[in-house]
């Protein structure tokens, strides 16, 4: 991840793209093309994106709602299935997900993509809908969360660890009472 800075840098970035420059830099072909580093869900998560939220702060939610449909058409393409969800059933799909999932990130949705495309939700019988796509969305965000309180738990552990040993209760009260090293 990076710094303070480095984020506040990348957001003014994404300020100054037009909305057109938005649609090319961050297309699923244009994402994916660059997407070999997100592998695993931790690369997803540690990895400097934006959120759908961000995107929705700066373009509104028509124009995000709009690129989430892109995703979604490039999604049924990719799977070439033999009856893909209809115009009508990714518009509302797009709505659904600004509204649902504006805390993923472009990292996220790289990586769920590829989940998708590469039958890691199971099998398809040839057809898309709605429910199947909501369900995928739905079962990625539980495991981010899972993966992000994992994460921060691991964190706290490590950070514990990382005091060796000194607990600041105990030898408070051994410095109170005289018998700190420190004391002397």
């Amino acid at each position: 991840m990076g710094n303070k800075n480095e984020i506040q840098k990348t957001n003014r970035n994404i300020q100054t793209l037009s909305k057109s420059d938005f649609s090319k830099n961050y297309s699923p072909k244009n994402v994916m093309k660059y997407s070999g580093k997100i592998k695993t869900l931790n690369d997803a998560i540690k990895t400097e994106s934006s959120s759908i939220a961000k995107f929705k702060s700066i373009y509104g939610s028509e124009f995000i709602e709009a690129w989430v449909t892109i995703w979604l058409l490039y999604i049924n393409d990719m799977l070439n299935l033999r009856r893909p969800m209809t115009e009508d059933q990714i518009e509302l799909c797009s709505v659904q997900i600004v509204d649902e999932y504006k805390l993923l990130k472009i990292t996220d949705l790289a990586l769920l993509t590829k989940r998708i495309i590469n039958g890691e939700y199971g099998e398809f019988y040839e057809s898309l809908s709605i429910a199947k796509v909501m369900t995928f969305f739905r079962d990625y965000t539980e495991e981010r969360l899972k993966t992000c309180a994992e994460n921060s738990l691991r964190e706290h552990q490590n950070e514990k660890q990382n005091l060796n040993g000194y607990n600041v209760s105990k030898n408070v009260e051994r410095w109170y009472k005289g018998k700190s090293e420190l004391s002397k």
